[in-house]
């Protein structure tokens, strides 16, 4: 438990799937977490109590990030309690699968405002306190849709690629000192993409990666924390595919 030991570690989203993940594997390498959610205060409490039972240190902080109040409220509590912000993830998504032509203003807004305004607004806040602080490591989540699009899917590809160059700006202007990158995902093996997909469109899928398979949680979790230790500092405003190679096809 030395990699991240105090390492203070903000994961919006963080309550299941992707960001529950990463909660507990920064967790075992000594970070002190801030598990955000936007509705699920039981499972984020779960998230929390298992960090906590082993040693570790973590709070669950309840945030909708499109809310410019309540991300305030949710970076003050986190320096509260942990001195600061030394890594953020902006790991909380939406996708609202729609043709385009059915696509209402609503769901419009509902995806762009929590894949882009959300970590626009939380970056901000954060970032304040990285740049003061000399150093930070700023994470976003996106995905290869942003590059290679898919039918019924354009408010989410539209977010995702403006998080792409949100990430470049991000990185010229919060530098020399904080980093920040993209971790464009293609597909991982969970719940949801099943839910989504059929198991013929899946091998499909599957079949078209020189890779041959999904990845999981668990390995997209790794690569996260790689770009958030000390090994990546000398990488910043990038959006690295981790998608098998779907994006050179």
């Amino acid at each position: 438990m030395s990699k991240f030991l105090n390492r203070s570690v903000l994961i919006t989203g963080g309550s299941g799937g992707l960001g529950q993940q990463l909660a507990l594997d920064f967790a075992r390498e000594g970070a002190r977490i801030t598990v955000n959610y936007s509705s699920s205060a039981v499972a984020a409490e779960r998230i929390v109590a298992q960090i906590t039972e082993t040693g570790g240190q973590a709070i669950a902080c309840r945030a909708d990030i499109s809310s410019p109040g309540d991300v305030k409220t949710m970076v003050e509590t986190t320096v509260e309690n942990y001195g600061g912000v030394d890594i953020l993830i902006n790991n909380a998504g939406l996708s609202i699968d729609v043709p385009f032509l059915e696509l209402t203003e609503n769901d419009w807004d509902r995806v762009i405002d929590v894949n882009l305004k959300g970590p626009f607004l939380v970056s901000q806040a954060v970032g304040q306190h990285m740049v003061a602080a000399g150093k930070g490591r700023i994470i976003n989540i996106s995905a290869t849709t942003a590059i290679q699009p898919r039918i019924g899917n354009s408010n989410y590809t539209a977010a995702k690629a403006g998080l792409n160059m949100l990430t470049q700006s991000m990185a010229l202007e919060l530098g020399p000192n904080v980093t920040v990158n993209a971790v464009a995902l293609g597909a991982v093996d969970c719940p949801l993409v099943r839910e989504l997909f059929s198991s013929e469109q899946l091998d499909q899928f599957v079949d078209g990666l020189p890779l041959k398979r999904m990845t999981t949680y668990a390995e997209t979790s790794a690569f996260v924390m790689m770009l958030a230790s000390d090994t990546a500092a000398y990488v910043t405003g990038q959006s690295i595919p981790f998608d098998g190679g779907r994006v050179m096809r």
